[in-house]
């Protein structure tokens, strides 16, 4: 079942601007119908979240910057999407990095919530994903959650 853009739209609490990069790259990276995301944080609004999860930052505080990475992410793969979330055909592979602290066990229940955020948006269909979570010693800026992505469109 396809969902109109409003009903896409309306699950996001407040949808965010796609943000601009940091960097010298491209926020996206168009090949015929695929898409490629570049690595994204939880910035926004001038907020970003930081530190290492499992001794800065608890396991909810982590999955909420995951949740708040996965819709920056659909931001640009909406914007890459000409706008229309509906020429999303599917979500094929997303990354998860997480700046764990030494020992931190629950690195995939983080990038979880970046699925969860997927899952509500685009429904389960278009986005069931293969999907990479990985605890890493750290990440630019202090970045407590990065995600990147590849992706269909229509």
């Amino acid at each position: 079942m396809k969902r109109s853009q409003d009903d896409a739209l309306a699950a996001w609490s407040a949808p965010p601007v796609a943000p601009s990069p940091v960097g010298l790259y491209a926020p996206f990276v168009r090949f015929g119908d695929f898409v490629a995301l570049s690595a994204i944080s939880s910035a926004r609004d001038g907020a970003l979240v930081t530190g290492k999860v499992g001794r800065d930052l608890d396991l909810s505080a982590a999955r909420d910057a995951a949740h708040r990475a996965a819709e920056n992410l659909l931001a640009v793969l909406v914007e890459a999407a000409g706008g229309d979330p509906e020429r999303i055909e599917r979500l094929l592979i997303v990354r998860g990095y997480v700046n764990a602290a030494e020992g931190f066990p629950s690195v995939h229940k983080v990038v979880d919530a970046a699925s969860e955020t997927f899952i509500a948006f685009l429904g389960e269909e278009r986005s069931r994903h293969a999907r990479t979570a990985l605890g890493c010693a750290t990440l630019p800026n202090n970045n407590a959650v990065t995600l990147e992505a590849l992706a269909q469109l229509r």
